[in-house]
């Protein structure tokens, strides 16, 4: 045997290892005693098949939504237009401003029912688990990656003024030039 196979077996080997470690945590979790939608007021149970877990980026936690499973698909699939709508329909250049300061959204967000926490350096949600229908990507219907961002969000940063531009307005609306 020479030194590749054997650096090639010990690798599997790791990796085999590695999977079955992984595969022995218990990754999902049931929904607490009185689990409730914070959107529909909705019990969260097993029976009902409604409970839902996210994943962070990028400690990798898998954390219980606060939404029930339909509340969750309905983020997934609306979320990315409604950022649009507002953008394109707002008419508070502070709105606007909060709305393109971090771009057009990949990932599925809500600070109520899919909290992060920002102490563990959560920077948004990979991926859910739906008890019922098992893992899904986080990914927002619609929503764009890379340069295709990048030239959307370049693209709606020509929604703000010209006039406000010039000027220095805050997150209120408040001209800051002295």
């Amino acid at each position: 045997m020479d030194c590749c196979t054997r650096f090639n077996a010990a690798t599997q080997a790791k990796k085999n290892a590695f999977e079955a470690e992984i595969e022995d945590e218990p990754e999902h979790g049931t929904p607490n005693e009185g689990a409730m939608c914070l959107c529909t007021m909705e019990d969260i149970t097993e029976e009902d098949g409604n409970y839902v877990e996210y994943q962070v980026y990028p400690s990798l936690k898998w954390k219980p939504a606060l939404f029930e499973s339909s509340v969750v698909e309905q983020l997934l699939g609306e979320q990315f237009e409604q950022f649009i709508k507002r953008v394109e329909e707002t008419d508070c250049e502070a709105e606007l401003r909060r709305l393109l300061e971090k771009g057009p959204p990949v990932y599925i967000s809500d600070k109520h029912g899919l909290p992060l926490n920002e102490d563990d350096g959560d920077k948004y949600i990979i991926k859910l688990w739906f008890a019922t229908g098992g893992e899904k990507s986080a990914k927002l219907k619609g929503g764009k990656e890379g340069e295709e961002r990048q030239k959307l969000w370049d693209e709606l940063n020509k929604f703000i003024s010209e006039d406000s531009k010039e000027e220095n307005v805050d997150d209120v609306g408040n001209n800051t030039e002295s």
